[in-house]
C-alpha cells in the first residue's frame, strides 16, 4: 500500500491530496476478476465506505451512480461518474461549485498468468482545509478499508464461480 499527501495552495487556505493504492493477487484469472470489476453495482458489496448504491449506466461502458454510506462511522452520500476500460474503471465525484471533483479513483486488474490475476485498487482525495488536521487518520482508514475492500472482492468472486 502507497499512500501520500500533497499540499495544494488554494488563495490562503491549503488542501490536501491523499492517495492510497492497494494491490491483491487474486486466484482468477484476469478474464475471471474483470467482470466483477466492472460490475459497479459490486460496490455496494465490496466497498467499506458505501451501504446502498444505485448504477445509472448510459452506455456499456460509461454511466453515473449514486453511494450513500459511511465514512469512518460519519453519514455521507455523492454521485461519481464512471468509465469501464479494458482493464478495470475509473470514477470521479460529481463536479462541486468551485472545488470540482474531490474524490476518484479505481480498480486495474493485471494478468499474472493464466490463473491468477493481481489488482490494483486506488483512491484519491482532496481534502478542504479543514480536514487537513485529520489527513493521517484518513490515510489510515482508507489504507484499512482498500485492504477489505480486495479481500472482499475477492470473496466475491469466488462466491459467484460456486453459484455458477
Amino acid at each position: 500500500m502507497v499512500a501520500q499527501r500533497t499540499a495544494i495552495c488554494q488563495g490562503e487556505r491549503v488542501a490536501v491530496r491523499i492517495t492510497a493504492v492497494c494491490r491483491r493477487a487474486l486466484p482468477y484469472p484476469k478474464s475471471v476478476a474483470l467482470p466483477a470489476v466492472w460490475n459497479i453495482q459490486n460496490i455496494e458489496r465490496t466497498e467499506v465506505k458505501a451501504d446502498a448504491v444505485a448504477v445509472t449506466p448510459e452506455t456499456e461502458t460509461v454511466g453515473s451512480y449514486r453511494v450513500r454510506g459511511h465514512f469512518a462511522g460519519v453519514p455521507w452520500r455523492g454521485e461519481f461518474f464512471y468509465e469501464l476500460n479494458p482493464d478495470g474503471f475509473h470514477s470521479r465525484n460529481a463536479p462541486q461549485p468551485r472545488k470540482g471533483s474531490t474524490v476518484e479513483g479505481g480498480f486495474v486488474v493485471h494478468a499474472l498468468d493464466d490463473g491468477s490475476c493481481r489488482v490494483v485498487h486506488y483512491e484519491q482525495y482532496r481534502l478542504p482545509w479543514w480536514l487537513v488536521p485529520l489527513a493521517l487518520p484518513i490515510k489510515g482508514y482508507l489504507q484499512w478499508s482498500m485492504r477489505r475492500e480486495l479481500r472482499d472482492l475477492e470473496t466475491l468472486i469466488g462466491a459467484d464461480l460456486v453459484d455458477a
